[in-house]
Parts: C-alpha cells; structure tokens; sequence
C-alpha cells in the first residue's frame, strides 16, 4: 500500500509558529532573576514595616493606658466633687465658746473699813464696780490706794503725755486702767514688740518700762468709773517677784 505524506500547509506552519512564540513569555517569566540589592532593599523594608507595626502597637497601648488614667481621674474628680457639695450642704456649725471665767470676790459690805493705800485686786476692783457702780465708788472713789494685778496691755492717748497701762479683769465690760505720766527725762513713751512691750526714750536710750503678763502693784488714786473703765490716776509702779 503505497502511502503519501503531504506536505505541510503555510496557514499550519503560521499557527504552530503562534503557539511557539505564545508559549515563550511564561517560560520567560517563571526564570526572572530579581538582583541582590532588590531583594535586600524588599528585605529592608519588611523589616522597618515590622518596626513601624512594633511602634504601632506600643503606642495603642500608650494611648489605652493614658485613657483609663483619664479615666480613673475624672472618676476621682467627680467623687471629690460629689464630697465637696456634701460639705456645702452639711450646715457649718458654730465654734464652741470659751468656758467663761468666773472669779468671785469677797462681798463689798462684808469688808472692813477702808485702810490708805490698801491691796486691791484689779478683778475684786472690776468685780465690784461692775455689780454696783455707786457702792463701789463709797469704798474707793478719791481713796489713795494699791491696785495689783496682771498687765493685759498699754495704750498711749494721742496729744497726750500720759501711758496708760491695763490690768486684767474677769470681764470685758470693766477694765481696770492705771493713768501714769512718763518718767523724768523722757523724750518719749511708745510701745514695743507689737505692743507688748512699754519703753521710755531716754536721750538715745531706750528705757524698758513694763511688760504684758507681768504682775504690777500700781499706788495712785481711784478716780471712780469713766465709761467701761475703773480710772486710778497712778505715781508708782513695781512688780511682784
């Protein structure tokens, strides 16, 4: 049997040719050869995107734990608040008053008669003028008597030379006050040490006179009640030891 081969066709040639050429790009493409420096540059940068993440994370947490401390202080400013609005409310009560001092003197009428220069105590004085002003005054108005007493402070009259040095009573509605005129050669009387303290300026000197807490035994003359005050119009001045 005698059998032919016909010779292929130009349109069959053409195709197989296509399909060659068609073929050749992805073998092409699965042999590409990325360089060195590509593939350490990629490298380089997956690792900084990494760190970026790492930065990421760390400050969400940051950011997580900064929230809950504002948190945390505005829950505590709301309970400071809430207890602040309390202490408003609660009604403010009055300080207690001082325990009052009560000093009793010897009744007047149960005295006996009246001795120059006799020791009064500035609070039997006050005590006495402060019950009843006119019997006070039958017992030691223009009497020259000795006041004693613990010095509670100084005054010093404007436009006058006088001192004035006041000794303690039970009260504050009578004061005992001693009437002195400055020592011999003083330029001055003033009051020191936020006035505690009464100092005469002699010359360039300064003279202490007396101090407040000290006990003072005054002589002068009562001159009765003037307002507030039991008056004693005053030439010596000492101190118990």
């Amino acid at each position: 049997m005698l059998i032919l081969h016909r010779p292929p066709s130009i349109a069959g040639v053409l195709l197989l040719s296509l399909l060659w050429l068609a073929g050749r790009p992805v073998v092409a493409q699965d042999n590409v050869t990325v360089p060195k420096s590509r593939l350490e540059e990629l490298e380089r940068k997956e690792k900084e995107l990494e760190r970026l993440k790492g930065d990421l994370d760390k400050t969400k947490g940051d950011l997580d734990k900064t929230k809950g401390d504002l948190d945390k202080t505005k829950d505590e400013n709301l309970q400071l608040k809430k207890e602040n609005e309390k202490a408003v409310l609660r009604p403010v009560e009055p300080p207690s008053a001082p325990p009052a001092v009560t000093f009793v003197s010897p009744p007047l009428e149960s005295l006996p008669a009246f001795q120059p220069y006799e020791t009064v105590e500035s609070m039997d004085l006050a005590n006495y003028y402060h019950a009843d002003t006119s019997a006070a005054d039958r017992r030691f108005r223009k009497q020259k008597l000795t006041v004693r007493g613990e010095i509670v402070g100084f005054e010093k009259p404007l436009y006058k030379r006088t001192y004035r040095v006041l000794l303690k009573t039970p009260m504050r509605e009578t004061k005992v006050i001693c009437d002195f005129l400055p020592p011999e050669n003083a330029n001055a009387v003033f009051t020191t040490n936020h006035g505690d303290e009464l100092v005469a300026l002699m010359g360039q000197t300064r003279v202490p006179i007396a101090k407040v807490g000290q006990t003072a035994i005054v002589k002068g003359e009562c001159k009765g009640r003037s307002e507030s005050a039991v008056m004693i119009l005053a030439w010596d001045l000492k101190f118990a030891q």
